[in-house]
């Protein structure tokens, strides 16, 4: 009986040696990895939308990358301008809208009777490659002011700033 034990604890005794040696070797990964994509996310179009009472002041909205530009005359009390910018992936690479130009400043900037406003996008809106979404700035001269009756203009410039998703 004793030899029994004896001869059990051998083995255990073996058995756990090699299985801490097996878990307590140096395992070395060696490769290579490349990870590769197209950052390509800007405005292709502007489009005037709804003139009413407006036009382009000395030239018509610009736009760079991710920035358009516009400078409005509106004629009268309650007149509108809006425009239609087409933002599009043009990469590989899924892309968030993480932030777009606060208009509260903009706005209260003189004269403060004319806003900006933006539609059709929003924070966290996400493009995918290849895909295009649509913004739509309006400009609007409020119906209740009265000063200025020979017109007015307001410039601003929106930024949609897009980040990888």
């Amino acid at each position: 009986m004793r030899n029994k034990i004896i001869s059990l604890a051998i083995v255990l005794v073996s058995a756990a040696s090699i299985a801490y040696a097996s878990f307590a070797t140096t395992l070395t990964v060696n490769g290579t990895g490349t990870a590769t994509g197209n950052w390509a996310v800007e405005i292709i179009s502007i489009t005037p939308t709804g003139q009413v009472g407006a036009t382009d002041h000395a030239s018509t909205p610009s736009f760079t990358a991710t920035s358009a530009t516009f400078n409005v005359d509106l004629a009268y009390p309650g007149a509108t301008s809006s425009y239609q910018v087409v933002i599009k992936n043009k990469g590989n690479i899924n892309a968030k809208l993480s932030t777009i130009t606060n208009l509260t400043a903009i706005n209260s900037g003189a004269p403060t009777y004319l806003t900006y406003a933006i539609s059709g996008v929003a924070v966290n809106d996400t493009l995918a490659p290849n895909a295009s979404t649509t913004a739509t700035i309006s400009v609007t001269w409020a119906a209740s002011a009265s000063t200025n009756p020979s017109g007015a203009n307001k410039a601003a410039t929106i930024t949609f700033n897009y980040v990888q998703n």
